[in-house]
């Protein structure tokens, strides 16, 4: 198959350039140009494909955003190579250590953070009455540039009056919690889906209504007082979930269960490219 067979329609809703970034996204991901190699100027997708200029720019544009392709002003574009990747292991016991560690492999990016009043549904998860001033937040967490979750946080006052917001963006939360003298004892966790919202595509550098990998928790003190309650969208093409289980005995026959003396594990994994070997980092809580 060759990049240039292509016919773009002004009869479809879908813009013209997004019609040209899906298929160029198609081309790099199903090997058609190699990791590290040469990518088509903006000169040659607008004579190929017989499109504008600022067409073909747009269209280059949402390839680089979401870090397919890589541009330097005066140089020719290139297919992302896969990027390297440390290996992390943790437990549900070590996950404080575990998030020291995972951010020194990741960025984090504090969008916004407000000082609210808790609704209903915040005081009945912190056990705050409704209307306590509670701080919500939302920060993006991105591996070698490419961002993979969208958290947003509420924290109670006992936690606030000890940590400040801004501090969000350089540790994670719970290494934030373990420094201000707060000890976790325990945390209650969901794992469901949903789409992406247009706000949380935007952050994500995804498509909006993209299937998304959900993960709701509610982190307990040793008073078992709630101190965190956040809830994070990953892009399911760099982040994963995995238990190991095992086959044991039980009154009612033999039954799966979590590993004993293993420790479950969630992975992190960059976005598969054909041609590319894959590479996994291997985390707890985020």
């Amino acid at each position: 198959m060759k990049w240039s067979n292509f016919n773009v329609s002004k009869s479809l809703p879908t813009p013209l350039y997004h019609q040209i970034y899906s298929h160029l996204r198609d081309c790099i991901q199903n090997g058609i140009f190699p990791p590290g190699s040469l990518f088509p100027s903006e000169s040659q997708i607008e004579k190929e494909l017989n499109v504008s200029r600022i067409t073909a720019r747009r269209a280059m544009d949402e390839l680089s955003a979401r870090g397919l392709i890589s541009r330097q002003q005066g140089k020719a574009s290139r297919v992302a190579a896969y990027r390297p990747s440390t290996h992390l292991l943790a437990g549900v016991e070590g996950m404080i250590e575990n998030n020291r560690r995972m951010g020194d492999s990741t960025t984090v990016e504090l969008l916004s953070h407000e000082t609210i009043a808790a609704t209903e549904d915040v005081a009945r998860t912190l056990k705050v009455k409704r209307g306590e001033p509670v701080l919500w937040s939302v920060r993006v967490r991105s591996l070698d540039g490419v961002p993979f979750s969208y958290a947003v946080t509420y924290l109670p006052q006992v936690v606030t009056r000890q940590i400040k917001a801004e501090q969000m963006s350089a540790k994670p939360l719970l290494a934030l919690l373990e420094g201000a003298g707060i000890t976790i004892g325990r945390a209650e966790q969901v794992i469901s889906a949903k789409n992406a919202t247009a706000a949380v595509a935007r952050a994500l550098h995804i498509e909006r209504g993209e299937a998304l990998l959900v993960s709701e928790r509610v982190v307990y003190d040793l008073a078992d007082r709630p101190v965190e309650w956040i809830t994070v969208q990953y892009r399911p093409d760099i982040y994963q979930y995995g238990v190991d289980l095992e086959r044991t005995q039980s009154a009612k026959g033999n039954v799966w269960s979590t590993s004993k003396g293993k420790k479950s594990t969630k992975s992190i994994h960059e976005p598969t490219i054909a041609g590319a070997k894959k590479r996994t980092i291997r985390s707890e809580l985020s």
